[in-house]
């Protein structure tokens, strides 16, 4: 009864934030302050939700409701004291959103670390807004298209000064709260600067809450935090100075480097490791027709996303990850493969494979044409699968059924990222050579074929997604 009151009194007190907002915007208050204010009382009152709820259900229900009610009044133009400044951001929307995974990792599962949660919550209340402001009057040099130099290192001080106060309030020793809070404030900074269209409100909530649930859980330690950064640290400047991937791609990479390595161990890294190193030297093989741009982001999410995923749900779901005994695991395994043997065919496929076929058209098709195959590419993408699930089996980790499981996940994915990519990813028909391609022409992007919104990316994050659920239902099989 007493949680039930409490949700009322919360959805009646955040409604009126909001109409307190509508009614400054009409005094003439700036739409960016008007959001920001909306923003910092609804991060505190997230906050304070574990001193006024029992359990988490109650909150996650309230926080559903809002993801709804700003999704439908973005889409609308409702409530522009909070939306006409940025009609763009999925900020909005995003704070309410990351009520949910925070509270399944902290909140529930596997034990209650309901500080983590409030913790990264004040985090977004108020290193996000400061490092908005600095960046916006001081913000000359540029790190990303959306974060400057000094608002990333504000909101990476601000975050280390909240983790370590609360640390130490929380009683931890002044060594251990200090390693804790850079690690924590670098992290988190990273996965700020690199956010867009204000999804960051919700992984900087994640990383937040990873960070401390890891440190409380003992999962890993301070030297293991600050080791793990800094190998991430490594991985995003070699990728980036490689020009492999672009600068926020390479954060990306960095990041789920040192998440492999900070929570994983050896059993996850291994396989991550491979990946990435093997699929980046196949792109400067010779032969492949020229310089090929960077690696963006996006990729790096469509290739490694549901991965990612899958050891952060293993990480809120059961015991140490880096055992490597649950299932997340052997579907993190078929995610990998998959997104290997999709490179693999492609990278070897297009330079060495001769003129593929279509699988929509049956007919030979022009060198990396989604949906097409040849036999060398189909020969690669076995090779690349098994690729990521040699270390793990040379090691002991998985057995030789989890190797040709794992194998066989990545040629079930890499076969569904064909027939998407030749049924319903978008193709657009180049004028000049008659040719279709996967991206629009400047000037002329109506679609010949597909679905306007499904592209490369998407198609392989779906890959990947059934390489990990084939993995899955394999190992049940076998």
């Amino acid at each position: 009864m007493v949680d039930w009151i409490a949700l009322f009194v919360s959805f009646v007190s955040i409604a009126g934030v909001l109409l307190g907002a509508e009614g400054l915007h009409r005094l003439g208050v700036s739409t960016a302050t008007t959001r920001r204010i909306v923003h910092l009382i609804v991060c505190f009152f997230v906050a304070s939700t574990p001193w006024l709820f029992s359990e988490s259900a109650p909150v996650c229900g309230l926080a559903a409701l809002f993801v709804i009610m700003n999704g439908a009044a973005r889409a609308r133009g409702w409530w522009p004291g909070i939306h006409a400044a940025h009609p763009r951001s999925w900020g909005t929307v995003a704070v309410p959103l990351a009520v949910l995974p925070a509270a399944a990792i902290a909140w529930s599962g596997s034990g209650d670390h309901r500080l983590a949660f409030q913790t990264s919550f004040l985090v977004l209340g108020l290193a996000d807004p400061l490092a908005a402001v600095v960046g916006h009057r001081y913000g000359i040099h540029s790190l990303t298209k959306t974060a400057s130099a000094a608002g990333t290192g504000v909101f990476a001080a601000t975050t280390s000064l909240l983790v370590g106060a609360v640390l130490v309030w929380a009683g931890r020793g002044g060594p251990q709260a200090l390693g804790a809070a850079v690690g924590a404030g670098g992290v988190a900074a990273a996965v700020e600067a690199i956010g867009q269209h204000g999804w960051d409100n919700l992984f900087i909530v994640v990383a937040v809450v990873v960070v401390l649930v890891a440190l409380q859980r003992q999962i890993l330690g301070v030297p293991g935090l600050l080791g793990s950064v800094g190998i991430g640290g490594v991985v995003a400047g070699g990728a980036w100075g490689l020009a492999v991937l672009t600068r926020r791609g390479a954060v990306g990479a960095g990041l789920f480097a040192a998440t492999l390595v900070g929570l994983g161990g050896w059993a996850w890294a291994a396989p991550g490791f491979a990946f990435f190193m093997l699929s980046s030297a196949l792109s400067v093989l010779p032969g492949g027709g020229g310089d090929r741009p960077s690696r963006r982001l996006r990729q790096v999410l469509a290739n490694g996303g549901v991965a990612w995923g899958l050891l952060l749900i293993a990480l809120g779901t059961g015991p140490n990850p880096s055992t490597g005994s649950t299932r997340w695991y052997i579907g993190f395994l078929g995610a990998l493969a998959a997104a290997a043997a999709d490179t693999w065919a492609t990278e070897l496929g297009t330079r060495y494979g001769g003129p593929p076929w279509s699988l929509w058209e049956g007919r030979r098709v022009a060198f990396g044409t989604s949906g097409a195959v040849s036999y060398l590419g189909t020969g690669g993408a076995a090779l690349g699968a098994l690729s990521v699930v040699a270390a793990p089996a040379l090691s002991g980790t998985i057995g030789g059924d989890g190797l040709l499981c794992g194998a066989g996940a990545g040629l079930a994915g890499m076969a569904a990222d064909s027939l998407l990519g030749a049924i319903v990813q978008a193709r657009y028909k180049d004028p000049e050579t008659g040719r279709m391609r996967d991206t629009p022409i400047p000037g002329d992007d109506s679609v010949q074929r597909g679905w306007r919104w499904i592209d490369n990316d998407i198609v392989n994050l779906v890959g990947t997604a059934v390489g990990a659920g084939t993995a899955v239902a394999l190992i049940q099989i076998v």
